[in-house]
């Protein structure tokens, strides 16, 4: 047993940094950024908009204040009296809102708003961004510069969060997405697209014929990403940081968005070949399973300890505030020459317990040597996530302990997918048997 937990410590170690190697690899190759500003009348965002999400007004509003020279397509339902509220408190010169009638059975709900709005297209180029989804001037520039030599770019998601159920939802996009859309390009050409947020340019809508083609394909971003490639196109994957908010109202909303992404996810390797999806699942698949093994191992043979969440807590603390060791040797000294009473003491007292109390978790994890290589792990793990996320993300936005739980669950997320197909998009539900057989459920 021990040693299997120890094979399965290395095996994620290397996992690790290969997929480390493979992101810095292909990022090295990319473009540098534009360094000009975009141009107004540049580009036209299509939005497809559905209410229910509580934060929608605040990631629209922050759309148009961003990119105020653009032009802003929004398309909702006739039926959809929030968003209509919505759009009627935000208008704006840029702003052009359409109602669209109800979706057909068996049809994308966003490509049918989608199809909608590319048609009325006057800018030289066309974004598709989702409603919770934030487009910064600089990523737009980014994508647009991609999009003159590509048939359509995509960016790199990054979640921001508030709450429990919100962070979880965010961990795993921020835990995967640096190593899914950058990593795997270095080793396979990119088959598919983030349909967060992508560009291509004004006349490519006429080579797709306005997503008509596709308007019975569920995962849309799959679907044009098929289409382009089948047509000879090609599709840029760039580093440009796509901002998404999403309002997880509590657990069970978050189990299915994660469900559905799961399904998707299934349904997308279905179409790849044999050795695509080995690739796939070495450097995806794999590592929250061994994650999970070394867990539920370290239990059984009595070799884990809580103490490693609050020793993880301490380093993740200590590590983010700049010039921490100066700080309290200036603050400990002034609280034991200096007599302040009982605040200095208390507050000495505290300080030199914050630097004893690796010390103290240590002792009380007692000798359970492979809870010291856990934490090993872990801490290399939340380092290099931190690393990666400061310069793709430009901030950190790891959480060391919901990070865990959140790939740690993934293998239940993977079963779940496996044994249902039956997915929930906000306010609808579909049973879906494949990409281009759903209906509702």
């Amino acid at each position: 047993m021990i040693t299997a937990l120890y094979v399965l410590a290395g095996v994620y170690f290397v996992s690790l940094f290969v997929r480390r190697w493979l992101t810095l690899s292909y990022a090295r190759r990319l473009p540098p950024p534009p360094t000009e500003p975009l141009p107004p009348g540049t580009l036209t965002i299509a939005q497809a908009i559905l209410s229910g999400d509580p934060l929608l007004e605040s990631r629209l509003e922050e759309n148009l204040n961003a990119l105020k020279g653009q032009t802003f397509r929004w398309l909702i339902d006739e039926d959809d009296a929030e968003a209509q509220r919505i759009a009627e408190k935000l208008k704006r010169p840029n702003l052009h809102v359409k109602l669209c009638p109800p979706c057909p059975d068996k049809t994308n709900p966003k490509l049918w708003k989608l199809q909608a709005a590319s048609q009325l297209v006057k800018t030289p180029f066309f974004a598709v961004i989702d409603d919770d989804t934030t487009l910064s001037e600089a990523s737009a520039a980014a994508l647009v510069e991609a999009a003159k030599t590509h048939t359509v770019a995509t960016g790199l998601p990054c979640y921001l969060s508030r709450g429990f159920s919100s962070g979880l939802l965010a961990q795993f996009v921020n835990n995967n997405s640096i190593f899914t859309y950058l990593g795997t390009s270095r080793l396979l050409p990119p088959f598919t697209l983030n349909g967060m947020g992508y560009v291509m340019r004004t006349e490519e809508l006429e080579r797709i014929d306005h997503f008509k083609p596709i308007l019975n394909e569920l995962t849309d971003d799959l679907a044009l990403a098929t289409l382009v490639l089948k047509q000879g196109g090609t599709i840029h994957q760039s580093a440009a940081p796509l901002h998404v908010q999403t309002g997880v109202r509590n657990f069970r909303h978050y189990w299915q968005m994660m469900h559905r992404w799961y399904v998707f996810t299934l349904l997308l390797l279905q179409r790849q070949r044999i050795s695509s999806q080995i690739i796939i699942f070495l450097l995806h698949g794999l590592p929250p399973i061994l994650m999970a093994g070394m867990l539920v191992l370290s239990m059984v043979v009595g070799q884990f300890s809580l103490w490693l969440f609050a020793l993880l807590g301490i380093c993740h603390v200590c590590v983010r505030i700049p010039h921490l060791h100066v700080i309290l040797m200036a603050l400990v000294g002034i609280g034991a020459f200096v007599d302040i009473g009982a605040i200095g003491g208390q507050a000495s007292g505290y300080l030199l317990l914050t630097l004893l109390a690796p010390l103290h978790v240590f002792a009380a994890m007692g000798k359970k040597p492979f809870s010291y290589l856990l934490f090993t792990v872990w801490f290399l793990r939340g380092a290099l996530l931190d690393s990666l996320h400061h310069r793709y993300f430009h901030r950190s936005l790891h959480r060391p302990v919901l990070s865990l739980l959140s790939e740690v669950i993934q293998p239940l997320h993977l079963v779940h997918a496996l044994c249902s197909r039956t997915i929930r998009w906000r306010t609808r539900l579909y049973k879906v048997r494949d990409t281009n057989d759903f209906s509702a459920a």
